[in-house]
């Protein structure tokens, strides 16, 4: 029988959503990675990720190695995010926002073929080698869901679920990309509700799992989250069009949503809770975006990650690469 105490806490990992930016997320666990010798999903109990975080949390429970992950979003990150001009001109931001006012902006079947590179067609939820939870939302019903594979006996729901559909339901992030389709419902990024799912694995620890809040320890890592605030000068009467141009909207909730769950998860865990995060400078942050795989984001992106994780790795990181997990998955009927 599992018994997480203080000294033996139920450890998990928590990866935020950002889009092209999550290969600063990949980067950081790549450094870990290395540091420990062995793939990482075998320090933690749980592994959570929203959206592009969700693709390397699928990753980290199937054991696909750190390095592969930052290879292939590094060689394939302009096929899911072609690289185009960005529209300056409010003629030309108008332009743009009509020419996509009724298709998505990327297609979902290239995202596909990329995550393919990680993840195989024929696996399954039921074939992963660590627990892990995916947030998304069911449109066909109607409300927030998480893909979880079997770590709870009851939990068969999701087990026979390909792990590519469950990956593209939680990076369905709308105007970006198509709706996803898994087991005849319907599905847009879990960003919508949980872009930082960290507190979600904290619920799972102590409501399905009864882990004492002073057992439970996570490490959250980000994907350069800039605070964003709008300046005096914007119109206070703003519209679709202002809300939308320079991905204005998706900022603000990514922003706010990391802010608050980064506030309630230090109260209630103290220094049990350790956010990897790096906040860019005005000029990084002019080559980063949520769609943009240009050279310069991802040189920033590998930069950024590698001089947190290496700052990081050899003293408060620690107690998290030295844990080891008491979790584990259901087998059988």
């Amino acid at each position: 029988m599992t018994g997480w105490t203080t000294e033996q806490p139920f450890q998990a990992l928590a990866l935020t959503g950002g889009g092209y930016r999550g290969l600063f997320t990949a980067r950081v666990l790549q450094e870990i990675e290395e540091h420990v010798g062995e793939p990482i999903g075998r320090r933690f109990d749980l592994t959570y990720g929203t959206s592009i975080g969700g693709i390397v949390a699928l990753a980290v429970a199937f054991e696909v190695k750190m390095s592969k992950v930052v290879e292939t979003f590094v060689a394939h990150g302009t096929k899911i995010f072609p690289l185009h001009a960005k529209p300056t001109s409010k003629l030309g931001i108008g332009t743009d926002i009509f020419c996509h006012r009724s298709k998505p902006r990327y297609q979902s079947s290239d995202l596909r073929e990329v995550i393919l590179e990680l993840l195989p067609e024929d696996l399954t939820l039921n074939d992963a080698t660590h627990p892990c939870a995916i947030p998304a939302v069911n449109v066909t019903k109607g409300e927030p869901q998480v893909f979880k594979t079997r770590h709870k006996a009851e939990w068969t729901r999701d087990r026979n679920y390909k792990a590519v559909d469950v990956a593209l339901a939680t990076a369905a992030a709308p105007t970006f990309f198509g709706l996803a389709e898994v087991g005849g419902n319907r599905y847009a990024d879990g960003g919508l509700f949980a872009n930082a799912p960290d507190l979600l694995a904290l619920h799972e620890a102590e409501y399905y799992f009864d882990v004492p809040a002073d057992a439970v320890r996570i490490l959250s890592v980000g994907t350069t989250t800039k605070k964003y605030s709008l300046s005096y000068s914007a119109d206070a009467e703003m519209g679709v069009f202002d809300w939308m141009s320079d991905q204005r909207l998706f900022n603000v909730i990514i922003s706010s949503q990391q802010q608050l769950v980064d506030q309630l998860m230090k109260h209630k865990l103290g220094d049990r809770y350790l956010r990897i995060d790096a906040e860019p400078s005005n000029e990084q942050a002019s080559d980063l975006g949520l769609d943009v795989a240009s050279e310069a984001a991802r040189k920033t992106l590998i930069g950024l990650a590698s001089k947190c994780a290496s700052d990081l790795v050899g003293n408060v990181l620690q107690p998290f690469t030295k844990h080891q997990p008491q979790l584990k998955l259901v087998r059988g009927d």
